[in-house]
């Protein structure tokens, strides 16, 4: 038996268990891209996304805007609501504090299928925006360059009915994406950890059918031209014919000095609402035209996964197009405006009000106590 040198003894050979732990932890330590990328910008615009779009659509829904529009806009709404609120958990995870190693973040399994749940319904929400912004393009096109059936088809029954179907669809896109993860325990760490630093911890997988070719390629395929080059295309053509539209109206109607039409705000918010999708959403679209080319190159990208970083900022910029629809409703929206000012800064005059008319009356009893 070869023995040990003389300058090595045996508790040199024993690994201490805190010191294993710090080593194992530094390892696990958690990326800052993600932490600040995916974690707290993404949850501070995710909040602001559900208050905003919770106000816009309450005011849209109000019975002094009877537009066929405006029931798309109150669609579209929801579904940015509904991604904004459903991607806060997944962002929670991320914005713990980065000296938080990754092994000892909240991976329980009710978390992580709560996560591929929220996950499958916000996908599908950013996939109904989409839909939801060609859908009142066309409706507004149809006004706008065909005005002799506009009135016939454009009405506040058949925008109910259209939103109606696309959130069918929705649904129907969203079934497949529950099932395309699972939920597995990571058991990488159970035999090198000390037992007081042990716990089970889980994270979500593809599942059968998430790894299926054909499912992959066929969910590949909808997404990149169901979901953004078909959509955005069909948007950048409609919005330049209606820009020209606005244009000959303008000249028209400066040449013969009347008014113009008193739903043309309508038209400019719409546009400014669609551009800004058009901007924000073109990374998203660039990800999945590539994942359609070839998925390999994410799945095979080694470090500094710069592709990877480059698809947590097309879903930052995809995420912070649902949280600002309100901002251009707010600037571009005549209608829009009054009606918030209407409501929200009435209610607000009343609890100003009610204070100042309860400082009153203490002022008042304490004047009659004090002269009693």
């Amino acid at each position: 038996m070869d023995r040990l040198p003389s300058n090595i003894t045996i508790d040199d050979l024993v690994i201490d268990g805190v010191a294993l732990f710090e080593s194992v932890r530094k390892s696990f330590t958690r990326d800052p891209f993600d932490h600040y990328v995916n974690g707290v910008c993404s949850l501070f615009i995710c909040l602001l996304g559900t208050i905003s779009n919770a106000l816009s659509f309450s005011i849209l829904t109000q019975r002094t805007m009877p537009l066929s529009t405006y029931v798309y806009l109150a669609g579209l709404c929801l579904s940015d609501f509904t991604a904004c609120l459903c991607l806060i958990p997944g962002c929670i995870l991320y914005a713990y504090p980065i000296k938080v190693p990754d092994f000892k973040l909240p991976r329980t399994y009710t978390y992580m299928k709560f996560l591929i749940i929220t996950g499958a319904i916000s996908t599908t929400a950013r996939a109904l925006s989409v839909w939801l912004c060609v859908a009142f393009t066309i409706d507004r096109w149809i006004m706008i360059c065909r005005p002799f059936v506009g009135p016939l088809y454009c009405t506040i029954k058949n925008a109910r009915r259209v939103t109606f179907i696309i959130y069918i669809v929705g649904i129907v896109y969203a079934v497949p994406l529950l099932f395309e993860y699972e939920v597995n325990e990571d058991r990488s760490l159970s035999d090198i950890l000390p037992p007081n630093h042990a716990k089970r911890m889980y994270r979500y997988k593809l599942s059968e059918l998430g790894s299926n070719s054909v499912f992959r390629w066929t969910y590949v395929l909808i997404n990149a031209l169901g979901v953004y080059i078909i959509p955005l295309i069909t948007i950048a053509i409609l919005n330049r014919k209606l820009f020209n539209s606005i244009r000959l109206l303008e000249r028209r109607s400066a040449e013969y000095n009347a008014p113009l039409p008193t739903k043309q705000g309508v038209t400019i918010m719409l546009l400014a609402t669609t551009l800004m999708l058009l901007v924000f959403r073109s990374p998203s679209a660039t990800v999945s035209v590539m994942w359609l080319i070839s998925a390999k190159m994410f799945i095979n990208e080694k470090p500094p996964f710069r592709l990877r970083k480059f698809h947590s900022i097309a879903n930052l910029c995809a995420t912070f197009n649902a949280a600002t629809t309100f901002i251009m409703f707010i600037i571009y929206g005549t209608k829009f405006r009054s009606e918030f000012t209407r409501i929200y800064c009435s209610i607000l005059n009343k609890v100003k009000k009610s204070k100042t008319n309860n400082q009153i009356f203490i002022l008042i009893i304490n004047d009659g106590q004090h002269n009693f």
